[in-house]
């Protein structure tokens, strides 16, 4: 059987600030079905880099995949924001070659299966969780037997669709094989898109050593359940020694939800990569709650080759904290980007504006918060509001989105509408107020010059300034400080004669 994995990629600064990353969702796939079934399946997995309006140039790659590798079965995986790609892939594969079966996951096939099944292309759904889904699904399939019954999927059942019963998550992570990185052909990644640590260079590696998260958020999705389930240290160790050795990778972003949720866990794991003598750099862009950190376990992150790690705050204000349900406390997550940045690690701030009932009082909190920390970058955010989520419930409750063909067309980067109190108008204003308040001191400038080159290309830092210059809307008449002027003067060059035109928020 041969199995066409696809994942659909979609941003909206691919035409300024192309991003993308090799699936490691599907990758791990990939290796649960080599080990389950061997030589009885044949694997491609392929990346659809989705463009605003380019169906037809998707349509014509797709079809070019389809011919040439002539799948008997296609999974497709892809965001929210992607949803319009993916149905279009979807028909396109059945107007290939209507015996092909065609399964969805990932997060939007989790959030809204019923959404992607109304699409008549599309055969099943895996909601969660699956790699022991595919294996069962496939093993029906092979046998030519119905997929009725199968834990975790969605599917069209005499007109109706049909939900059956959810999977238990996988406890042992330690028995899923690693992730299938022979399927992955890195020339493609290299020198093009931007990694999830804001790097364009040689190849790297996506290690996940936990699943699950316990807390609660309301704008997270929901696809690895809410039990934190962790790989043993060794088992990592053993991950990053098998890419180190087998494919020379040296960079390791870590993209776990929590890394440090066990303390004495993540602390091990930094201990043995020290102790194993492998030289490597870790990058942390996501993994981290900043608030459970402790300056023990940042200076065995900084010892095992840690260059960047990035704090998710979203918000400063106490009440919006309570009611997003991070419950982050602030004064913690502030002294452990205080001691991070000592230790000489690159620090970047995540920060959502226009959350739920937020005031503009509240927003200028968040970025006063970012102002008064020692953060070498930060990205001011908008919020959005996924079907599926409590984050989107709530803003329906607050008479928003009531439209059943509501979608999302927009990711975090540009402004829309939402239940805040305060215009779009406003919204737009401060987000330019924060980057331009921000990054635009001469201390903040001197520093992230000290400290980028530690771990970022020239170009990589080119790119760093150029993106702050770009969504700040930022001119030279505007800077006060003849310093800033000077050393902002050539970005500034650039962006009114490259891309002044084409407006994102970073």
């Amino acid at each position: 059987m041969r199995i066409l994995l696809i994942d659909i990629i979609r941003t909206t600064l691919e035409e300024v600030w192309p991003s993308a990353e090799h699936s490691l969702g599907l990758m791990y796939l990939a290796s649960s079905l080599r080990r389950r079934f061997q030589s009885k399946v044949t694997l491609r997995i392929w990346t659809l880099v989705s463009r605003h309006n380019r169906f037809n140039d998707e349509k014509e790659a797709l079809l070019k995949q389809l011919k040439e590798f002539t799948p008997d079965v296609v999974g497709v995986r892809c965001l929210s924001i992607g949803k319009d790609s993916l149905h279009i892939a979807v028909e396109t594969v059945k107007n290939w070659n209507g015996r092909c079966f065609v399964v969805v996951g990932g997060p939007h096939a989790t959030d809204a299966p019923g959404d992607v099944l109304r699409n008549d292309s599309v055969d099943c759904v895996v909601i969660g969780e699956g790699e022991i889904t595919i294996q069962e699904l496939i093993e029906r399939l092979l046998k030519e037997q119905p997929i009725a019954g199968i834990p975790g999927i969605a599917y069209r059942q005499g007109g109706e669709i049909t939900q059956t019963e959810s999977r238990n998550p996988i406890f042992e992570l330690d028995s899923l094989p690693f992730p299938d990185y022979s399927l992955i052909d890195f020339d493609v990644f290299t020198n093009r898109y931007l990694t999830f640590s804001s790097k364009i260079y040689k190849p790297h590696a996506n290690i996940l050593t936990t699943r699950g998260c316990p807390f609660r958020c309301m704008y997270c999705h929901n696809i690895h359940g809410k039990k934190f389930r962790a790989r043993s240290p060794e088992n990592v160790l053993s991950e990053i020694r098998f890419l180190h050795e087998e494919y020379g990778i040296r960079d390791f972003q870590i993209i776990d939800d929590i890394f440090n949720l066990d303390l004495k866990r993540a602390k091990l794991i930094c201990d043995l990569i020290l102790k194993s003598g492998i030289k490597i750099t870790l990058s942390f862009p996501n993994g981290v709650r900043g608030d459970m950190m402790d300056e023990e376990l940042i200076e065995k992150m900084a010892a095992a080759g840690t260059k960047f790690i990035s704090y998710a705050i979203e918000t400063a204000s106490p009440r919006l904290q309570r009611m997003i349900r991070k419950d982050l406390r602030l004064e913690k997550v502030f002294r452990a980007i205080d001691y991070t940045a000592k230790l000489g690690i690159i620090t970047r701030g995540f920060f959502m504006l226009g959350f739920p009932t937020e005031t503009e009082q509240e927003a200028l909190q968040t970025i006063e918060f970012a102002k008064a920390s020692t953060l070498c970058g930060a990205t001011f955010f908008t919020v959005v509001y996924f079907p599926g989520t409590d984050l989107y419930k709530l803003a329906q409750s607050l008479g928003y989105f009531q439209d059943e063909g509501y979608e999302i067309r927009r990711d975090y980067v540009q402004v829309g509408e939402g239940p805040y109190e305060f215009s779009l108008e406003t919204l737009t204003h401060l987000k330019r107020k924060g980057i331009q308040e921000f990054a635009f001191t001469q201390e903040r400038l001197e520093n992230a010059m000290n400290i980028l080159p530690n771990y970022f290309t020239q170009r990589e830092i080119d790119g760093f300034f150029m993106s702050y210059i770009v969504s700040s809307g930022l001119t030279l008449n505007e800077i006060a400080d003849e310093t800033v002027k000077r050393f902002l003067h050539r970005y500034l060059v650039v962006a009114e004669r490259f891309s002044r035109g084409q407006e994102f928020y970073v």
